[in-house]
Protein backbone atom coordinates (compact mmCIF):
# COMPACT_ATOMS: atom_id res chain seq x y z
CA UNK A 1 0.00 0.00 0.00
CA UNK A 2 1.44 3.35 -1.04
CA UNK A 3 0.36 6.76 0.17
CA UNK A 4 0.90 10.25 -1.13
CA UNK A 5 3.63 10.92 1.41
CA UNK A 6 5.34 8.54 3.78
CA UNK A 7 7.38 11.35 5.24
CA UNK A 8 4.50 12.19 7.57
CA UNK A 9 5.44 9.09 9.54
CA UNK A 10 8.00 11.21 11.36
CA UNK A 11 5.05 12.56 13.35
CA UNK A 12 5.59 9.67 15.72
CA UNK A 13 8.97 10.99 16.74
CA UNK A 14 7.43 13.89 18.59
CA UNK A 15 6.69 12.34 21.95
CA UNK A 16 5.33 15.62 23.32
CA UNK A 17 2.20 15.32 21.17
CA UNK A 18 -0.78 14.44 23.34
CA UNK A 19 -3.15 11.58 22.66
CA UNK A 20 -5.94 14.03 21.83
CA UNK A 21 -3.72 15.88 19.35
CA UNK A 22 -2.84 12.59 17.67
CA UNK A 23 -6.52 11.70 17.37
CA UNK A 24 -7.22 15.14 15.87
CA UNK A 25 -4.56 14.45 13.23
CA UNK A 26 -6.37 11.23 12.27
CA UNK A 27 -9.68 13.07 12.24
CA UNK A 28 -8.33 15.77 9.93
CA UNK A 29 -6.90 13.19 7.55
CA UNK A 30 -10.01 10.99 7.27
CA UNK A 31 -12.89 12.74 9.09
CA UNK A 32 -15.81 10.78 7.61
CA UNK A 33 -14.12 7.40 8.06
CA UNK A 34 -13.14 8.07 11.69
CA UNK A 35 -16.56 9.45 12.60
CA UNK A 36 -18.28 6.44 11.01
CA UNK A 37 -16.17 4.16 13.24
CA UNK A 38 -17.18 6.27 16.25
CA UNK A 39 -20.84 5.85 15.30
CA UNK A 40 -20.38 2.10 14.82
CA UNK A 41 -18.81 1.61 18.25
CA UNK A 42 -21.55 3.77 19.83
CA UNK A 43 -24.38 1.51 18.64
CA UNK A 44 -26.59 -0.12 21.23
CA UNK A 45 -27.11 -3.88 21.13
CA UNK A 46 -30.75 -3.44 20.12
CA UNK A 47 -29.69 -1.36 17.11
CA UNK A 48 -27.62 -4.26 15.77
CA UNK A 49 -29.53 -7.31 17.01
CA UNK A 50 -33.27 -6.96 16.33
CA UNK A 51 -34.31 -9.66 18.79
CA UNK A 52 -31.50 -9.81 21.33
CA UNK A 53 -31.52 -12.94 23.42
CA UNK A 54 -32.97 -15.05 20.60
CA UNK A 55 -30.51 -14.18 17.85
CA UNK A 56 -28.44 -17.33 18.18
CA UNK A 57 -31.25 -19.84 18.67
CA UNK A 58 -31.31 -22.51 15.92
CA UNK A 59 -29.10 -20.49 13.57
CA UNK A 60 -27.21 -22.27 10.79
CA UNK A 61 -24.58 -19.59 10.27
CA UNK A 62 -23.20 -16.45 11.89
CA UNK A 63 -25.53 -13.73 10.67
CA UNK A 64 -24.04 -10.42 9.54
CA UNK A 65 -26.84 -8.12 10.78
CA UNK A 66 -26.29 -5.72 7.91
CA UNK A 67 -27.58 -2.24 8.73
CA UNK A 68 -27.42 1.46 7.94
CA UNK A 69 -24.23 1.67 10.01
CA UNK A 70 -22.48 -0.57 7.46
CA UNK A 71 -23.55 1.62 4.55
CA UNK A 72 -22.29 4.68 6.44
CA UNK A 73 -18.96 2.94 7.03
CA UNK A 74 -18.64 1.77 3.42
CA UNK A 75 -19.40 5.21 1.99
CA UNK A 76 -17.07 7.07 4.36
CA UNK A 77 -14.14 4.70 3.84
CA UNK A 78 -14.94 4.62 0.12
CA UNK A 79 -14.22 8.36 0.06
CA UNK A 80 -10.71 7.59 1.31
CA UNK A 81 -10.15 5.21 -1.60
CA UNK A 82 -11.63 7.44 -4.30
CA UNK A 83 -9.82 10.53 -3.03
CA UNK A 84 -6.48 8.74 -3.27
CA UNK A 85 -5.93 8.72 0.49
CA UNK A 86 -5.68 4.93 0.37
CA UNK A 87 -3.98 3.14 -2.52
CA UNK A 88 -3.45 -0.59 -2.89
CA UNK A 89 -0.30 -2.30 -4.06
CA UNK A 90 -0.21 -5.50 -6.11
CA UNK A 91 0.34 -7.55 -2.93
CA UNK A 92 -2.79 -6.05 -1.41
CA UNK A 93 -4.90 -6.93 -4.44
CA UNK A 94 -3.43 -10.44 -4.43
CA UNK A 95 -4.24 -10.89 -0.73
CA UNK A 96 -7.84 -9.74 -1.27
CA UNK A 97 -8.29 -11.99 -4.31
CA UNK A 98 -6.93 -15.06 -2.48
CA UNK A 99 -9.12 -14.38 0.56
CA UNK A 100 -12.20 -13.90 -1.63
CA UNK A 101 -11.41 -17.05 -3.62
CA UNK A 102 -11.02 -19.18 -0.47
CA UNK A 103 -14.30 -17.95 1.01
CA UNK A 104 -16.16 -18.25 -2.30
CA UNK A 105 -14.94 -21.82 -2.78
CA UNK A 106 -16.33 -22.76 0.62
CA UNK A 107 -19.81 -21.78 -0.65
CA UNK A 108 -19.87 -24.92 -2.83
CA UNK A 109 -20.86 -27.02 0.17
CA UNK A 110 -23.18 -24.40 1.68
CA UNK A 111 -25.48 -23.56 -1.23
CA UNK A 112 -28.38 -25.27 0.51
CA UNK A 113 -28.22 -22.58 3.21
CA UNK A 114 -29.61 -20.12 0.71
CA UNK A 115 -28.86 -16.73 -0.75
CA UNK A 116 -29.01 -14.86 2.57
CA UNK A 117 -26.14 -16.96 3.94
CA UNK A 118 -23.87 -16.00 1.02
CA UNK A 119 -24.78 -12.32 1.41
CA UNK A 120 -23.96 -12.45 5.13
CA UNK A 121 -20.61 -14.14 4.50
CA UNK A 122 -19.63 -11.53 1.89
CA UNK A 123 -20.68 -8.72 4.26
CA UNK A 124 -18.25 -10.10 6.86
CA UNK A 125 -15.48 -10.26 4.28
CA UNK A 126 -16.14 -6.70 3.09
CA UNK A 127 -16.25 -5.34 6.65
CA UNK A 128 -12.83 -6.83 7.31
CA UNK A 129 -11.23 -5.58 4.08
CA UNK A 130 -12.34 -1.94 4.23
CA UNK A 131 -11.46 -1.37 7.89
CA UNK A 132 -8.21 -3.36 7.65
CA UNK A 133 -6.94 -1.20 4.78
CA UNK A 134 -8.19 2.02 6.36
CA UNK A 135 -6.10 1.26 9.46
CA UNK A 136 -3.13 0.31 7.34
CA UNK A 137 -3.50 3.56 5.45
CA UNK A 138 -3.52 5.65 8.61
CA UNK A 139 -0.25 4.04 9.69
CA UNK A 140 1.42 4.87 6.37
CA UNK A 141 0.33 8.48 6.52
CA UNK A 142 0.60 9.28 10.23
CA UNK A 143 2.67 6.55 11.85
CA UNK A 144 1.69 3.75 14.20
CA UNK A 145 1.55 5.77 17.43
CA UNK A 146 -0.71 8.45 15.99
CA UNK A 147 -2.93 5.83 14.34
CA UNK A 148 -3.27 3.97 17.65
CA UNK A 149 -5.14 6.97 19.02
CA UNK A 150 -8.19 5.97 16.95
CA UNK A 151 -8.27 2.57 18.65
CA UNK A 152 -7.89 4.12 22.09
CA UNK A 153 -10.74 6.58 21.54
CA UNK A 154 -12.97 3.83 20.19
CA UNK A 155 -12.16 1.83 23.31
CA UNK A 156 -13.22 4.75 25.51
CA UNK A 157 -16.56 4.79 23.68
CA UNK A 158 -16.95 1.06 24.36
CA UNK A 159 -16.14 1.67 28.03
CA UNK A 160 -18.85 4.34 28.25
CA UNK A 161 -21.37 2.01 26.59
CA UNK A 162 -20.45 -0.64 29.16
CA UNK A 163 -21.68 1.60 31.95
CA UNK A 164 -25.19 1.61 30.49
CA UNK A 165 -25.10 -2.15 29.90
CA UNK A 166 -23.91 -2.77 33.47
CA UNK A 167 -26.80 -0.73 34.89
CA UNK A 168 -29.26 -2.92 32.98
CA UNK A 169 -27.79 -6.35 33.75
CA UNK A 170 -26.34 -5.87 37.25
CA UNK A 171 -27.35 -8.83 39.38
CA UNK A 172 -27.55 -11.20 36.41
CA UNK A 173 -24.05 -11.47 34.96
CA UNK A 174 -21.95 -8.90 36.87
CA UNK A 175 -19.18 -9.08 34.27
CA UNK A 176 -18.74 -5.84 32.39
CA UNK A 177 -18.92 -5.75 28.59
CA UNK A 178 -19.63 -3.21 25.85
CA UNK A 179 -22.94 -2.80 24.08
CA UNK A 180 -23.19 -5.03 21.02
CA UNK A 181 -20.19 -7.12 22.10
CA UNK A 182 -19.52 -10.17 24.23
CA UNK A 183 -17.56 -10.21 27.49
CA UNK A 184 -14.71 -11.98 25.71
CA UNK A 185 -14.51 -9.51 22.82
CA UNK A 186 -14.69 -6.54 25.20
CA UNK A 187 -11.85 -7.95 27.29
CA UNK A 188 -9.73 -8.52 24.19
CA UNK A 189 -9.93 -4.88 23.13
CA UNK A 190 -9.17 -3.78 26.69
CA UNK A 191 -6.12 -6.05 26.76
CA UNK A 192 -4.64 -4.68 23.54
CA UNK A 193 -5.26 -1.08 24.62
CA UNK A 194 -3.71 -1.81 28.02
CA UNK A 195 -0.56 -3.28 26.43
CA UNK A 196 -0.25 -0.31 24.07
CA UNK A 197 -0.79 2.15 26.93
CA UNK A 198 1.95 0.44 28.94
CA UNK A 199 4.30 0.87 25.99
CA UNK A 200 3.40 4.53 25.49
CA UNK A 201 3.16 5.33 29.20
CA UNK A 202 -0.41 6.64 28.94
CA UNK A 203 -1.04 6.44 32.68
CA UNK A 204 -4.75 7.26 32.66
CA UNK A 205 -5.41 4.80 29.81
CA UNK A 206 -3.44 2.12 31.68
CA UNK A 207 -5.66 2.59 34.72
CA UNK A 208 -8.92 2.60 32.71
CA UNK A 209 -8.05 -0.38 30.51
CA UNK A 210 -6.61 -2.46 33.35
CA UNK A 211 -9.64 -1.76 35.54
CA UNK A 212 -11.97 -2.61 32.69
CA UNK A 213 -10.05 -5.79 31.87
CA UNK A 214 -10.22 -6.93 35.46
CA UNK A 215 -13.97 -6.26 35.66
CA UNK A 216 -14.60 -8.47 32.62
CA UNK A 217 -13.22 -11.37 34.69
CA UNK A 218 -11.94 -12.90 31.46
CA UNK A 219 -9.31 -15.39 32.56
CA UNK A 220 -8.06 -15.94 29.01
CA UNK A 221 -7.49 -12.26 28.21
CA UNK A 222 -5.90 -11.51 31.58
CA UNK A 223 -3.52 -14.48 31.31
CA UNK A 224 -2.52 -13.77 27.69
CA UNK A 225 -1.99 -10.08 28.50
CA UNK A 226 0.33 -11.03 31.34
CA UNK A 227 2.30 -13.43 29.14
CA UNK A 228 2.72 -10.87 26.35
CA UNK A 229 3.78 -8.19 28.81
CA UNK A 230 6.38 -10.55 30.27
CA UNK A 231 7.74 -11.08 26.75
CA UNK A 232 7.83 -7.34 26.12
CA UNK A 233 9.47 -6.64 29.49
CA UNK A 234 12.64 -8.38 28.27
CA UNK A 235 13.57 -5.00 26.82
CA UNK A 236 13.02 -3.13 30.07
CA UNK A 237 15.63 -2.47 32.72
CA UNK A 238 15.44 -4.51 35.93
CA UNK A 239 14.29 -1.43 37.84
CA UNK A 240 11.45 -0.76 35.40
CA UNK A 241 10.41 -4.42 35.45
CA UNK A 242 10.14 -4.41 39.21
CA UNK A 243 8.25 -1.10 39.13
CA UNK A 244 5.70 -2.39 36.63
CA UNK A 245 5.23 -5.76 38.35
CA UNK A 246 4.72 -4.15 41.76
CA UNK A 247 2.31 -1.53 40.36
CA UNK A 248 0.20 -4.16 38.56
CA UNK A 249 0.24 -6.45 41.61
CA UNK A 250 -0.87 -3.64 43.94
CA UNK A 251 -3.59 -2.50 41.55
CA UNK A 252 -5.01 -6.01 41.15
CA UNK A 253 -4.91 -6.56 44.92
CA UNK A 254 -6.79 -3.32 45.50
CA UNK A 255 -9.46 -4.38 42.97
CA UNK A 256 -9.96 -7.73 44.68
CA UNK A 257 -10.18 -6.20 48.16
CA UNK A 258 -12.65 -3.52 47.02
CA UNK A 259 -14.89 -6.03 45.26
CA UNK A 260 -14.86 -8.49 48.15
CA UNK A 261 -15.45 -5.72 50.70
CA UNK A 262 -18.03 -3.58 48.90
CA UNK A 263 -19.28 -5.82 46.09
CA UNK A 264 -21.32 -8.00 48.39
CA UNK A 265 -22.36 -11.54 47.60
CA UNK A 266 -22.67 -10.76 43.88
CA UNK A 267 -18.96 -10.30 43.30
CA UNK A 268 -17.86 -12.73 45.99
CA UNK A 269 -19.73 -15.52 44.20
CA UNK A 270 -18.44 -14.34 40.83
CA UNK A 271 -14.82 -14.42 41.99
CA UNK A 272 -15.40 -17.86 43.49
CA UNK A 273 -16.89 -19.02 40.19
CA UNK A 274 -14.02 -17.66 38.09
CA UNK A 275 -11.47 -19.36 40.36
CA UNK A 276 -13.34 -22.67 40.54
CA UNK A 277 -10.84 -25.43 39.74
CA UNK A 278 -13.47 -27.78 38.29
CA UNK A 279 -14.60 -25.12 35.85
CA UNK A 280 -11.03 -24.21 34.94
CA UNK A 281 -10.11 -27.87 34.38
CA UNK A 282 -12.87 -28.23 31.72
CA UNK A 283 -12.20 -24.75 30.30
CA UNK A 284 -15.84 -23.77 30.85
CA UNK A 285 -17.07 -26.85 28.95
CA UNK A 286 -14.83 -26.03 25.97
CA UNK A 287 -13.17 -29.41 26.41
CA UNK A 288 -16.51 -31.09 25.65
CA UNK A 289 -17.10 -28.90 22.58
CA UNK A 290 -13.60 -29.57 21.24
CA UNK A 291 -13.93 -33.32 21.80
CA UNK A 292 -17.12 -33.26 19.75
CA UNK A 293 -15.31 -31.29 17.05
CA UNK A 294 -12.64 -34.00 16.94
CA UNK A 295 -15.33 -36.64 16.51
CA UNK A 296 -16.80 -34.63 13.63
CA UNK A 297 -13.39 -34.50 11.97
CA UNK A 298 -12.86 -38.24 12.43
CA UNK A 299 -16.32 -38.97 11.01
CA UNK A 300 -15.17 -37.42 7.69
CA UNK A 301 -18.18 -35.09 7.61
CA UNK A 302 -15.99 -32.09 6.79
CA UNK A 303 -15.56 -31.51 3.02
CA UNK A 304 -12.10 -30.66 1.70
CA UNK A 305 -13.19 -27.06 1.02
CA UNK A 306 -15.19 -26.78 4.25
CA UNK A 307 -18.85 -26.53 5.12
CA UNK A 308 -18.94 -22.82 4.32
CA UNK A 309 -17.40 -19.70 5.81
CA UNK A 310 -19.23 -18.79 9.03
CA UNK A 311 -21.49 -21.84 8.57
CA UNK A 312 -20.15 -23.94 11.45
CA UNK A 313 -23.34 -23.45 13.54
CA UNK A 314 -25.01 -25.79 11.02
CA UNK A 315 -22.54 -28.50 12.07
CA UNK A 316 -23.18 -27.83 15.75
CA UNK A 317 -26.92 -28.14 15.25
CA UNK A 318 -26.80 -31.26 13.05
CA UNK A 319 -24.42 -33.01 15.47
CA UNK A 320 -26.48 -31.78 18.46
CA UNK A 321 -23.37 -30.65 20.34
CA UNK A 322 -24.37 -29.46 23.82
CA UNK A 323 -22.52 -27.77 26.65
CA UNK A 324 -23.35 -26.66 30.19
CA UNK A 325 -23.83 -22.90 30.40
CA UNK A 326 -23.13 -20.67 33.41
CA UNK A 327 -26.63 -21.42 34.73
CA UNK A 328 -26.04 -25.18 34.63
CA UNK A 329 -28.34 -25.71 31.64
CA UNK A 330 -27.57 -27.68 28.49
CA UNK A 331 -27.67 -25.72 25.26
CA UNK A 332 -26.17 -25.50 21.79
CA UNK A 333 -23.00 -23.38 21.69
CA UNK A 334 -22.93 -20.41 19.30
CA UNK A 335 -19.60 -21.57 17.87
CA UNK A 336 -16.70 -23.94 18.54
CA UNK A 337 -14.81 -21.45 20.77
CA UNK A 338 -11.74 -21.92 18.60
CA UNK A 339 -10.73 -20.11 15.41
CA UNK A 340 -8.74 -23.13 14.18
CA UNK A 341 -11.88 -25.28 14.28
CA UNK A 342 -14.15 -22.51 12.99
CA UNK A 343 -12.01 -21.76 9.94
CA UNK A 344 -10.76 -25.32 9.53
CA UNK A 345 -14.30 -26.67 9.35
CA UNK A 346 -15.69 -23.63 7.53
CA UNK A 347 -12.99 -23.18 4.88
CA UNK A 348 -11.44 -26.63 4.80
CA UNK A 349 -7.85 -27.17 3.73
CA UNK A 350 -7.55 -23.66 2.29
CA UNK A 351 -7.83 -22.23 5.81
CA UNK A 352 -4.14 -23.09 6.07
CA UNK A 353 -3.40 -19.94 4.04
CA UNK A 354 -4.97 -17.76 6.74
CA UNK A 355 -3.22 -19.56 9.58
CA UNK A 356 0.11 -19.47 7.73
CA UNK A 357 -0.25 -15.69 7.35
CA UNK A 358 -1.05 -15.22 11.05
CA UNK A 359 1.69 -17.54 12.32
CA UNK A 360 4.22 -15.94 9.98
CA UNK A 361 3.36 -12.45 11.22
CA UNK A 362 3.52 -13.53 14.87
CA UNK A 363 7.00 -14.96 14.34
CA UNK A 364 8.24 -12.03 12.20
CA UNK A 365 7.06 -9.37 14.63
CA UNK A 366 8.44 -11.33 17.60
CA UNK A 367 11.87 -11.73 15.99
CA UNK A 368 12.02 -8.05 15.08
CA UNK A 369 10.66 -6.77 18.41
CA UNK A 370 7.99 -5.01 16.36
CA UNK A 371 5.59 -3.71 19.00
CA UNK A 372 2.63 -3.31 19.19
CA UNK A 373 2.25 -5.43 16.03
CA UNK A 374 3.45 -8.51 17.90
CA UNK A 375 0.95 -7.86 20.70
CA UNK A 376 -1.94 -7.68 18.24
CA UNK A 377 -1.07 -10.66 16.02
CA UNK A 378 -0.10 -12.91 18.93
CA UNK A 379 -3.06 -11.89 21.08
CA UNK A 380 -5.50 -12.40 18.21
CA UNK A 381 -4.26 -15.91 17.43
CA UNK A 382 -4.01 -17.05 21.05
CA UNK A 383 -7.28 -15.58 22.33
CA UNK A 384 -9.31 -16.55 19.29
CA UNK A 385 -8.12 -20.11 19.92
CA UNK A 386 -10.05 -20.15 23.19
CA UNK A 387 -12.53 -17.25 23.03
CA UNK A 388 -13.65 -17.06 19.39
CA UNK A 389 -15.25 -13.63 18.88
CA UNK A 390 -14.42 -12.78 15.28
CA UNK A 391 -17.98 -13.07 14.01
CA UNK A 392 -20.20 -10.35 15.54
CA UNK A 393 -20.29 -6.95 13.72
CA UNK A 394 -18.54 -4.76 16.28
CA UNK A 395 -15.93 -7.43 17.00
CA UNK A 396 -15.12 -7.77 13.30
CA UNK A 397 -14.77 -4.00 12.92
CA UNK A 398 -12.55 -3.42 15.97
CA UNK A 399 -10.35 -6.46 15.29
CA UNK A 400 -10.01 -5.49 11.62
CA UNK A 401 -8.83 -2.07 12.78
CA UNK A 402 -6.28 -3.58 15.18
CA UNK A 403 -4.99 -6.12 12.64
CA UNK A 404 -4.73 -3.36 10.04
CA UNK A 405 -2.66 -1.25 12.44
CA UNK A 406 -0.40 -4.25 13.10
CA UNK A 407 0.04 -5.05 9.41
CA UNK A 408 0.64 -1.41 8.59
CA UNK A 409 3.44 -1.10 11.16
CA UNK A 410 5.10 -4.31 10.02
CA UNK A 411 4.89 -3.58 6.30
CA UNK A 412 6.04 0.02 6.67
CA UNK A 413 9.10 -0.79 8.74
CA UNK A 414 10.26 -4.19 7.54
CA UNK A 415 9.12 -4.76 3.94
Amino acid sequence: MIFNSKINNKTDSYQSISLLERFNQCLKLAPFAILSLVVYMSLRSTQIFPDEGLIFVNKLWHEAFLGWYDFLLICSIGICFFSGLIKLEKNDFLFILILTFIISLSFLNALDLGEQYIIDALVYLFRFIIVFYLAKGLVYRLGIQTSESVLIFLFIILVLSSIFVARQQLGELNRIYAAGMTVASSSQVASIVCLIALMRKYKLIIFISLTYLFLTFSRTSILVSLILFLIYSRQLSTANKIKYYIAIGILVSIFVVILLTYGGDLYASLIANRTNLDEISTLNSRELIWNNALKLLQSERIPIFGVGFNATPSLIKSANILFVDSYGQLQLPEHFHNIWIEYGFGLGILSLFIFYYLLKRVWQTFQSNCYPSFFIFAFFLICQSADFTFYQPKSVIIWSLMLGLAEGQWRFKYE
